[in-house]
């Protein structure tokens, strides 16, 4: 087994109740339903990652988004993860970095029309298939998020699993941005990416190997049934 990149989506938060595209940060914060996810996926890396009594097993590291929904699911999940790994409060330090933020939805932020809905949903579609051309009005390209979420990917790629170690980064970040950063990092299918729904904290795992970025592998793309 090699060193594992798992990238999470956040938990439920008052936007997504309110189905509202709410893209720029900081943004809503969690609904208590979000809260209850971000621990209880937290139990479920502690196991995923293999943890002993006081140790992380294989999760080195923990970076999220600055969006506030990001911040309260990283800090929510590590806390059981700690609990269940039997590791001291706040012994998982989180590192809080630029560029993993969602896709922004330009003009209309914070909208939640059906029109405003299905421009997204279609622009999504442009992303997984490189077309530049796709996005909200006022929004950003596929090219823009690679611009600002691949270096981040990489370095932290680069600074922990480059040395061989079967170690795993945990990345909390946002649905859209995670499925369209997934599908070029693994060049993933575009038909799968687009049906693989993600929701509030599930997640997709990478395996960079020593490969570029475009080469690495999926292994785990939320809790479907059929995987590449």
């Amino acid at each position: 087994m090699a060193g594992r990149l798992i990238l999470l989506r956040h938990g439920q938060t008052h936007s997504n109740v309110k189905h509202i595209l709410d893209t720029r940060p900081p943004g809503a914060e969690l609904t208590e339903l979000g809260r209850s996810q971000a621990s209880q996926v937290g139990l479920e890396l502690a196991e995923y990652c293999g943890v002993g009594e006081g140790s992380s097993g294989r999760l080195s590291t923990v970076a999220c988004s600055i969006a506030l929904r990001a911040q309260q699911t990283a800090v929510l999940a590590m806390s059981a993860f700690e609990q269940a790994a039997g590791l001291p409060e706040r012994s998982m330090q989180i590192n809080v970095i630029p560029g993993i933020q969602e896709i922004f939805a330009g003009d209309h932020e914070l909208l939640g029309d059906e029109h405003s809905l299905n421009l997204y949903t279609d622009a999504l579609w442009g992303w997984l298939s490189r077309e530049e051309a796709a996005r909200m009005p006022g929004g950003e390209n596929y090219l823009d998020l690679l611009g600002r979420y691949q270096p981040m990917l990489e370095n932290l790629v680069a600074e922990h699993l480059s040395d061989g170690q079967d170690e795993d980064v945990l990345v909390v970040s946002h649905g859209t941005a995670i499925r369209t950063i997934a599908a070029h990092a693994a060049s993933i299918d575009p038909d799968f990416a687009f049906a693989g729904y993600l929701g509030n904290c599930r997640f997709v795992v990478l395996e960079p190997g020593q490969r570029p970025f475009g080469q690495w592998e999926m292994v785990r793309w939320a809790d479907l049934d059929r995987q590449l």
